[in-house]
Parts: C-alpha cells; sequence; structure tokens
C-alpha cells in the first residue's frame, strides 16, 4: 500500500510539473503560408524587375528619340540656311534687273551740271538736282565748287569699269572751262564715279577721283 501511495504522489507531483510547465510557455504565432506562396511571390518580383527594365529601356529610347530629333534640327537648319543663301541670290538677281544703268546715271548726273553752268541755265535748279545724284547731298558745296564753270564738255561717254551686286564704277572723260581771273581756263580731266544703290534700284554716287590731264 504505501508503494502505491508513492507511485500517486510521484503522479501528481509529475502532473503539477507539467501543468507548470506548459503554463509558462508562450504560443508563437504560425504563419500559414498556401502552398505555392513563395512561387507566386518569386513571379511577382520577376515582373517587378521586367517592369522596371522596360520602363529604363522605354526612357532611352525617348533619349535616343530626341537624339535623332537634334539631328534632324541640324538637316532642317542646314536646309534652311540653303534656302536662305538661295533666297538671297534670286533677291540679287531681282535687284539686279531693278537696277537702272549706272551709265546713265552719271550721264544725266553730267546733264545737270552742264546747263547749271550753261550761260542763261537755272544754276540754282540744276546745283540742287545735281547735289541730290550723291549718297550725301550738299547743294551749297555744289554751288560752291561750279560757280565759276562756265562749260562742260563730254570728251569720252561714261563706261561702266566695273559693276557687282548694288556697287559699281562708272568713268567720264571730261572738259571743263572756268573762269579764273576774268581768263577762260579748261582742264580736261578722267572721273571715277563710285556708285551705290538704294533699295529702290535707284544709283547714287557715293565718291569720286578725278585724274587731270
Amino acid at each position: 500500500m504505501p508503494v502505491i501511495r508513492k507511485i500517486y504522489l510521484i503522479l501528481i507531483v509529475l502532473i503539477c510539473i507539467s501543468a507548470i510547465q506548459s503554463c509558462g510557455k508562450k504560443e508563437e504565432p504560425q504563419t500559414f503560408i498556401p502552398p505555392g506562396q513563395d512561387s507566386i511571390n518569386k513571379e511577382n518580383e520577376r515582373k517587378a524587375r521586367e517592369e522596371f527594365e522596360r520602363l529604363r529601356n522605354e526612357q532611352n529610347g525617348i533619349t535616343d528619340t530626341s537624339i535623332l530629333k537634334s539631328d534632324s534640327l541640324v538637316a532642317d537648319t542646314s536646309k534652311v540656311q540653303n534656302t536662305d543663301k538661295k533666297k538671297f541670290v534670286q533677291k540679287e538677281k531681282e535687284l539686279n534687273k531693278r537696277l537702272d544703268n549706272p551709265k546713265n546715271t552719271i550721264t544725266d548726273y553730267i546733264e545737270l551740271l552742264k546747263r547749271g553752268t550753261t550761260e542763261g541755265g537755272n544754276f540754282d535748279l540744276n546745283m540742287k538736282k545735281a547735289s541730290q545724284q550723291w549718297v550725301s547731298a550738299n547743294e551749297s558745296r555744289f554751288k560752291n565748287n561750279y560757280k565759276n564753270t562756265k562749260k562742260i564738255i563730254i570728251l569720252e561717254e561714261p563706261k561702266i569699269t566695273s559693276q557687282k551686286g548694288n556697287a559699281a564704277t562708272v568713268e567720264v572723260r571730261i572738259k571743263k572751262s572756268d573762269n579764273v581771273n576774268s581768263k577762260i581756263e579748261d582742264t580736261e580731266m578722267t572721273v571715277q564715279y563710285n556708285l551705290v544703290a538704294d533699295s529702290n534700284g535707284k544709283w547714287k554716287i557715293k565718291d569720286n577721283i578725278v585724274v587731270k590731264k
């Protein structure tokens, strides 16, 4: 009987110890992973990487396109420059067509000088018109230069020695008779007139060079 009591006591002690240990343990949360979930996560990760690569490639594609656009812009700029050059050449040709003959301008100019210096001619009016044939008109200078001139004769008709665009040079040989100390003095000279054309194609005298004989 004592043996049986001892066994009961041992069993009771063991049960108590087991109960105490069970109460002291904390249940850890269990994570449930459905079958195949791990493979699904990897698949999503792969798709995310592919999407990232696609976006990056798309971005690179945009950059390349912009480079191509820049190249196209350079090509278009070159075309525009060539077109502008052609337009400039065409305008220059049209300008040359509209231009008066610079030789005629000098012929008319000398005719005004002749009329103004001829006896009985309207000196003031013709000197004014002659002055207006110059880029920088100066009527008083003309009156002062030709106040003693009595005659102008053209020895050789005006001729164009050079002409390019809106610039030209015309030479003419004349004889000028001046009253110097109540005596008429004749002077033969070659005059080189440098002319420029305005936007309307009208030639004006810029300057001249006189070579006396």
